[in-house]
């Protein structure tokens, strides 16, 4: 907890004018008093105001990488703050789909042990991306993770929007762009089945559901505010209590299912199997 208190501090550096505070800023539900309490000797630059804690463009510099896909991972899923993030606002009005499409996959589990964070969106390879708010591009190459050519946009109020599979990103890093402006081409570099875009929505390293916050079918926002709560992170308390085992020499269902207490039937329900599916050494089961 001390590890994400500091973080999230860090991330939420202020600034001093009146002008840049109605610009950019992130109210705390409630206002974390124990944030500013354990952390502000660290931080001089920390302020609270009315209750709210500031953000200038230190979002943009803050554990900034052009070379690290992910950064600032800080587990909000056993956090118990909320944070209200205003998606657009007076000097940020713009919002822009990345591109209009059917959304081929969501946000969910895929199978026992890989979760999907972002959606997939349906294009035709050369098919042009647009950036979907104002920001900074943070990272911008082919990324041999799955992704493909990636471009990882940073916004005003801290949340990053991933744009993956590119066949050509049109985009440098360091680079600001301007909601609805053209970002790369759509393809299928990396991990990819066919033409689509993977989209996701990050919040200080946290994948949240793109549906929440973009309606597709209406081709807008929800809403112009976003709250941050940890039941949004419900995947990650999953895989916490997900139990995993390794197959071995000899090994069959019943075996595994009696060691770990539990059922053929479940480990079936739980792997996608059946109970005359062959397991092989080295397999991985959830057993719970």
């Amino acid at each position: 907890m001390r590890k994400l208190l500091s973080t999230l501090i860090v991330v939420l550096l202020c600034v001093f004018t009146p002008r840049a505070q109605s610009i950019l800023s992130i109210n705390t539900l409630p206002i974390s008093k124990k944030i500013a309490e354990k952390s502000a000797p660290a931080f001089d630059s920390v302020h609270l105001i009315n209750n709210k804690v500031y953000l200038d463009t230190a979002i943009l510099t803050v554990n900034w990488s052009n070379f690290d896909v992910h950064v600032d991972s800080v587990d909000l899923s056993v956090s118990s703050d909320s944070f209200l993030i205003k998606l657009t606002n007076k000097y940020h009005p713009h919002f822009v789909l990345p591109v209009a499409g059917a959304v081929r996959d969501s946000f969910r589990w895929r199978n026992s042990y890989r979760h999907h964070n972002g959606v997939d969106i349906k294009l035709n390879s050369g098919d042009t991306v647009y950036a979907a708010f104002d920001g900074k591009v943070r990272y911008a190459q082919y990324n041999r993770g799955g992704y493909g050519k990636l471009v990882i946009i940073r916004h005003y109020n801290n949340l990053e929007t991933y744009y993956g599979h590119f066949s050509k990103i049109l985009v440098d890093t360091n680079q600001y762009v301007k909601a609805g402006q053209p970002i790369g081409l759509g393809g299928s570099t990396g991990r990819s089945t066919g033409p689509h875009l993977h989209f996701e929505v990050r919040f200080v390293g946290n994948p949240i559901d793109p549906e929440k916050i973009i309606d597709w079918d209406c081709e807008s926002l929800h809403g112009y505010e976003f709250v941050v709560h940890k039941d949004l992170f419900k995947h990650v308390q999953e895989r916490r209590q997900r139990k995993y085992y390794r197959v071995k020499s000899g090994d069959s269902l019943s075996a595994i299912a009696r060691r770990n207490g539990t059922s053929v039937s479940t480990l079936c329900r739980l792997n996608g199997i059946r109970s005359t599916s062959i397991i092989r050494v080295g397999q991985s089961l959830r057993v719970r």
